[in-house]
């Protein structure tokens, strides 16, 4: 094996947060190496943690059942101890979440295509989650690497690709904070609930 337990827990961590990705697109996600991800996939295939699919429309790495387990195994062990910050980060989080999915509601129902519609609203989003990242980067440094995901996205948006804010599996917005969400969860030990939403 040429890479570490917290290596090997980064990448089926970045798995579960994606659902299912490509080698480049969970190292950007973690914030590793592609070659060091493919690796780690490779050998996570072999041992049956992530299924590869190829062929049709939506290819990519999985979490198995077994690499589910694999990953809780390893989260012990890899998750700092001290999670004071990300779990008040977290609970900055909320009241931006909900103002986010109202602003893709009336993006998808009210914009008819004008950015303008939605921007203003996006960019004071944008402005809270760049300080929950901040604060949640106290306790998880890799949360930094989620900033320049959504700066990219949001700067497509202001550029007029309308498909970065809420494009499913494009690195849209939308498809970012997915992951972020899912993130700070997994990393918190918590599961989803109606106050989550």
């Amino acid at each position: 094996m040429s890479f570490s337990h917290k290596e090997e827990f980064d990448v089926l961590h970045g798995v579960r947060i994606k659902g299912m990705a490509q080698p480049e697109e969970i190292a950007t996600a973690v914030g590793l190496d592609p070659s060091l991800v493919e690796r780690v996939l490779d050998d996570a295939v072999e041992k049956e943690h992530v299924r590869k699919r190829s062929g049709g429309r939506v290819q990519g790495y999985m979490l198995t059942a077994k690499g589910r387990e694999r990953h809780e195994e390893l989260r012990a062990d890899n998750v700092p101890a001290q999670l004071d910050d990300l779990a008040a980060a977290y609970g900055e989080f909320l009241a931006p979440n909900r103002d986010f999915k109202a602003v893709t509601t009336k993006w998808q129902t009210e914009a008819n295509g004008d950015p303008s519609v939605v921007l203003p609203e996006l960019v004071a989003i944008d402005e809270c989650v760049g300080k929950v990242l901040s604060l949640a980067s106290n306790s998880v440094p890799r949360m930094q690497s989620y900033v320049p995901r959504f700066r990219a996205a949001l700067d497509a948006f202001q550029r007029g690709e309308t498909s970065a804010l809420a494009r499913p599996m494009s690195g849209s917005y939308h498809d970012v904070w997915m992951e972020l969400h899912e993130d700070l969860l997994l990393v918190l030990g918590r599961e989803r609930t109606h106050a989550d939403e």
